[in-house]
């Protein structure tokens, strides 16, 4: 599982453009040069269009969107596709307002993203927009508008061992309705293709207390999918590993003190091959 990836990574120094949020955007560069890649970032729509165009992936995420950023991203995505390049989507607060929801709703059925990241109150947000018509059981998604809680989980949504098999089961829908792999996060990190589901339980409590971890993963994400074109479904599964171990690292190391986004980066800068292969905690369901 996750055969040299890492190295992958690192010899082909992928560039990764991003229309990311501005709470976290040093910390997504920064964690995309420190597993190997290359981040770019970009606002005006020309200049994002002709770097969608250079780069091997792009990765946007509505953090902080508004309608000038979304017609830049909306613009954007439909150039990746068009140059066959791997499009990440971040739906952050998807479900807390009508605008992020609506502004999910339209790219996600204008441009064909590779990747959908969130977590599970935004992917259940989601499901209520795509695969309403076929959810057995109509209390598995959200359909009411401020469900999400600003940007975070609502606590009815987490992934718990209880609900676990039937999150699955919603991650599986979701992807075969948009043809793209889900990955929903919380304490058990779910990856589908719609068929497998792989299932993570690396990290730890404190990095919720960590502002920008998800928006580091969603660049991070372009990064590996590009290098594992031909298993996107591993690749992504290798990348939310990634970051689990690294939060759990860098936990460790602070021997009871505040962790914080550069610790993580600094565990990713020294993440091997070796250490997601021995540290990772993944199955497929």
């Amino acid at each position: 599982m996750f055969n040299s990836i890492l190295s992958d990574l690192k010899n082909q120094k992928p560039l990764i453009l991003n229309l990311t949020n501005y709470v976290t955007v040093n910390d997504v560069a920064n964690c995309i040069l420190a597993i190997g890649a290359s981040p770019v970032m970009s606002e005006a729509p020309r200049d994002a269009v002709e770097l969608a165009k250079a780069s091997s992936a792009v990765n946007i995420n509505i953090g902080t969107v508004n309608r000038f950023s979304f017609r830049t991203m909306l613009k954007t995505g439909i150039a990746a596709n068009k140059c066959g390049k791997i499009v990440v989507l971040d739906p952050v607060g998807c479900g807390a307002t009508k605008f992020r929801t609506d502004s999910c709703k339209k790219l996600i059925s204008k441009i064909k993203f590779d990747v959908i990241k969130g977590n599970m109150s935004e992917i259940k947000t989601l499901a209520n927009i795509f695969c309403k018509e076929s959810i057995q059981n109509p209390a598995d998604i959200s359909s009411d508008e401020g469900h999400t809680i600003g940007v975070d989980v609502n606590s009815s949504d987490a992934i718990t061992e209880k609900n676990l098999s039937q999150n699955i089961s919603l991650v599986k829908k979701l992807a075969q309705e948009t043809n793209c792999i889900i990955a929903a996060s919380g304490k058990y990190d779910l990856v589908s293709d719609g068929e497998k589901c792989f299932v993570s339980s690396n990290g730890h409590e404190l990095m919720e207390k960590v502002c920008g971890t998800g928006c580091m993963i969603s660049g991070m994400l372009g990064a590996f999918v590009s290098c594992r074109k031909e298993n996107k479904l591993e690749a992504v599964a290798a990348c939310i590993c990634s970051m689990g171990i690294a939060g759990e690292r860098a936990v460790r190391k602070s021997n009871g003190g505040a962790v914080n986004s550069t610790k993580i980066i600094d565990e990713l800068f020294c993440m091997t091959d070796d250490i997601l292969q021995s540290e990772a905690k993944c199955e497929i369901k």
